[in-house]
């Protein structure tokens, strides 16, 4: 790559205090980095994950990560060149530790040592996880010009270095220009998979002309990602996919996205259509997650009798506490989890393609039925059942607004999703962005104006 292609990658951290090479520690460097890897491990997992808030992410995995980096930045050229540039253009090493590597390089490198991490970008030859590293990182940078840089180089780019350029953009959020719809037309699905998602942030009515055709496509992801798009922008026939897809009686690839979509959308006969695949095992658990962001006291109702499911109830108890308000933090409502079993399983028993990684849902507290059926027995009158309620509450801009600010990490993603398509101004917090970022992000919704959320489209 050409180093004057990234003259305007101008480093925003000019205060830091470097040290000295003869200084450095090199045992100490790759334990910095080596622990920023884990970190970031840690901080992806967590923005999916039930037992986090973002305060919680804030000053704990994302404050030790950002030490980490800040530590691997003051290092200096030496450890840039020592440690950080081989593990970023090294073949085989980890996604989590080329982000680690590729943040420390973005925050305060020489725009020479920026132009060999943004070199992967477009190297063709480059395996996944280096690519995936570095566009996350530079998802998360926060140094100026590196929007111009991207755009740039997009004409002159291979296929994949099109596609990690758009992906990338879509994860900083930026406007796109009419240049989009160069794109959107691409035959190659991972270019135009981030094109639609980048479409939802454009200004330009062009951008949305072609959502109609990618929605047809044989992809499902690129689907999916051309209907949340056209949700979020209000283009005539997302409501009508979404409902397709909701309840298509036969295989349907993204059925709990658009369960979702629908539930946050729809009006009271939608919500009671998506009650009744409760009673179906093969669409349970899409169903119950679905039902939390209806928000109606018939889904609570519903979710009593699966208290005391072995396989269900968490997802069940997840449900009272997003629509009644169940607290979280009084023990009496819920029961300890189970010891887990001692010893390997027995080699008959062994299954070597099982996931070892549990299911997010396991990190859910475990429901004590009673109680908490006793709770809603006293509650429930105080609730309208003609509303859509969050965290006990009627749901409104306000209650919205505060879940964004509280909520556990994992729902606030479709609570953004919501308000993004509710709001004239599709305002679309960034819920895989720092801490930081989404705060600022935050804070400007005080000036948002009303949200209706009680309004839901129909079935039809």
């Amino acid at each position: 790559m050409n180093p004057s292609a990234v003259l305007e990658l101008n480093s925003n951290i000019t205060t830091k205090m470097l040290i000295a090479e003869e200084k450095l520690l090199w045992e100490i460097e790759q334990e910095h980095l080596h622990e920023a890897e884990f970190l970031i491990e840690v901080h992806e997992a967590a923005l999916d994950a039930p037992q986090y808030t973002l305060e919680e992410l804030s000053v704990g995995p994302e404050q030790r990560l950002l030490a980490h980096v800040d530590a691997l930045v003051i290092a200096g050229p030496a450890a840039a060149q020592r440690v950080l540039l081989p593990t970023i253009e090294r073949e085989g090493v980890a996604y989590e530790k080329v982000v680690a590597a590729a943040m420390a390089m973005l925050a305060e490198s020489d725009q020479i040592a920026c132009a060999r991490v943004l070199a992967v970008v477009d190297d063709a030859d480059a395996d996944e996880d280096r690519r995936r590293g570095v566009v996350r990182a530079l998802q998360l940078s926060d140094r100026v010009g590196i929007d111009d840089w991207l755009i740039r180089g997009l004409a002159d780019a291979p296929a994949p270095g099109v596609a990690a350029r758009l992906e990338t953009l879509a994860g900083r959020q930026h406007v796109p220009g009419r240049w989009l719809a160069t794109y959107l037309t691409s035959d190659h699905l991972p270019t135009a998979r981030a094109a639609a998602a980048l479409a939802r942030f454009a200004a330009a009515e062009e951008s949305f002309t072609d959502l109609d055709r990618l929605a047809r496509s044989e992809d499902p992801a690129l689907r999916r990602m051309t209907l949340e798009t056209a949700l979020i922008r209000g283009v005539p026939g997302a409501w009508e996919s979404a409902l397709y897809w909701a309840f298509h009686p036969g295989e349907s690839p993204f059925r709990r996205a658009a369960l979702t979509w629908v539930s946050m959308l729809g009006d009271a006969d939608v919500h009671e259509r998506v009650a009744a695949l409760v009673d179906d095992p093969r669409h349970r658990a899409e169903a119950l997650w679905a039902l939390s962001f209806g928000g109606r006291t018939s889904a609570v109702d519903r979710c009593m009798n699966l208290l005391a499911n072995e396989e269900y109830a968490r997802l069940a108890g997840e449900v009272v506490c997003a629509i009644a308000g169940l607290p979280t933090d009084e023990a009496r409502f819920w029961r300890d989890d189970p010891p887990a079993p001692e010893g390997l399983p027995p080699l008959e028993a062994d299954d070597p393609t099982a996931d070892l990684v549990p299911p997010i849902e396991d990190s859910l507290p475990l429901p004590d039925p009673d109680p908490i059926i006793a709770w809603w027995q006293a509650r429930r009158g105080h609730l309208d059942p003609t509303l859509r309620h969050l965290g006990g509450r009627p749901l409104g801009r306000g209650e919205l607004v505060a879940a964004l600010w509280h909520a556990p990490l994992r729902r606030r993603h479709a609570l953004a999703l919501e308000l993004a398509i509710r709001s004239s101004t599709n305002i679309l917090i960034n819920t895989r962005g720092l801490c930081r970022v989404q705060y600022r992000q935050l804070r400007s919704l005080s000036a948002l104006g009303p949200v209706d959320c009680q309004r839901g489209f129909p079935l039809r």
